[in-house]
Formats: C-alpha cells, structure tokens, sequence
C-alpha cells in the first residue's frame, strides 16, 4: 500500500497543535470518530512528556471506521515534541505506521501532517491488501476529518487544553 498523507494548516502555535494533537487519553472528546481510548502502558515520567504521552505511551482506540467499530492497540514509538512522533501498531497481519509532524509556517500558524502506512507481513494480509486499496480514498478522507477536528479545537479560543 502507498502511504496517505494528509495536512491541515491550522491557526495556532506549533506548542498548542502538538499538545492536542498528543492528547491521546482526551482523544474521544476531540475527534468526533474516535469513540473510546483505554491508555495501556503510560509513557516512564520524562519532561518532554505531554502528561503520561510520551515515548512508550500505549493505549487502545476504538473509532468508527467505514462505517463499523474497530479496535487496536497502539504505540508510540518516536517522541520530539512539539515537531513529530511516531505511532505503531501491529494488527490483522499488518504493520501499521504513522508519523505525525507540525511544522512552524509562523508563531501562530502550524502545518500538521500524517504520513500513514501498512505493511503486510502475512499472506493473507497482502491478499487483503489489494482489496483495501480501494478504500483508500475512505481512509483518507477519515483522517483528513481528524486533522479538521483537531484544528477546531486547536483555533477555538475557549477550548481547555
């Protein structure tokens, strides 16, 4: 499968991005398609961390995906905020990988970027793989609609971090 990469630019300090778009526990009440978020392992206490996310956070999410519930576990794995991290995931013989980036345009303007991609590591999952290629499209969409949700909250005044 080829990458999908998706970006937004949002109106708000590269800080601010970052910590929303990290705030992995509060996920659910910032993206509209996730539906829960169970943290498994907290990130070891580091001063970088953005509460208990960090290098080693690991959690499973729930979201509505194509139109039915899924659920995975996942991991961060690279940690440099406020500029990326890196998220794993290994699931239906998949590996599953996704950077996430803000770059700095100005002090109050953030692009947000997520390069996402899977791996197949089994024979069924490359056999699968060609069908879900032509959901590409879907998927991409899905995560462009994070990115906006992540923006709203990130450009409205009133929201809390």
């Amino acid at each position: 499968m080829k990458p999908i990469i998706v970006s937004e630019t949002i109106n708000a300090p590269i800080e601010r991005v970052f910590q929303i778009a990290s705030n992995i526990p509060d996920a659910a009440e910032t993206i509209e398609g996730i539906t829960a978020i169970e943290t498994l392992a907290e990130a070891p206490p580091a001063a970088n961390n953005n509460g208990v996310v960090g290098l080693g956070y690991a959690w499973r999410e729930t979201r509505i995906m194509f139109g039915k519930e899924a659920t995975e576990d996942m991991t961060i794995t690279a940690w440099n905020p406020p500029e990326s991290y890196m998220v794993e995931a290994r699931s239906h013989g998949c590996h599953y990988l996704t950077t996430i980036s803000c770059d700095r345009v100005d002090d109050q303007t953030t692009l947000i970027t997520m390069d996402f991609g899977a791996t197949p590591e089994t024979f069924g999952a490359k056999v699968m793989m060609v069908f879900f290629s032509f959901m590409t499209k879907k998927l991409t969409q899905c995560l462009a609609d994070d990115f906006r949700d992540i923006k709203a909250k990130a450009e409205s005044p009133a929201s809390d971090l």
